[in-house]
């Protein structure tokens, strides 16, 4: 299984809702530019996890429609800003299918990433991309693309 980590993009910082800001307009460009950067890794992720806030929920969108294919995310407070590393790994390693975007948030995500390599990185900024392989029970940490650096 190949497995895809990715920080939600930058986001507005209206919180007259209780999903949470959705993305502001650097936001909506860094996610672009990973979905592009997934694009010419091949990524086809048959399966979306987010989280409910705005935010994740709109970075994997947008991410979904640079690469083409279908967006139904499944949306799980497992995967919110303070969600549990082992519940988000037992939701992904359950699932049988060759590649899963996870578009979440950074204290999770980082969690997440350093419960499967401890390679990986555990802080990160908005809209970097993650990838690993599952072999057997072990996880691969691939690479790290800070996508969203190069927009501000």
């Amino acid at each position: 299984m190949r497995l895809y980590l990715i920080r939600h993009g930058a986001y507005q910082s209206d919180y007259t809702s209780e999903r949470g800001p959705g993305l502001s307009t650097i936001g909506e460009a860094q996610a672009r530019c990973a979905g592009t950067f997934l694009k010419a890794q091949r990524a086809n992720p048959s399966v979306i996890l987010t989280s409910g806030y705005r935010r994740a929920q709109e970075t994997a969108a947008l991410i979904a429609e640079t690469l083409q294919v279908d967006y139904d995310p499944v949306e799980s407070p497992d995967f919110s800003p303070s969600g549990d590393p082992y519940s988000m790994r037992a939701i992904i390693e359950a699932l049988d299918v060759n590649e899963v975007m996870v578009v979440g948030h950074m204290c999770s995500i980082g969690e997440l990433a350093r419960s499967l390599s401890l390679q990986a990185p555990a802080l990160f900024d908005t809209c970097t991309v993650m990838a690993f392989e599952r072999i057997g029970a072990q996880w691969k940490f691939l690479w790290f693309n800070d996508c969203g650096r190069s927009i501000s």
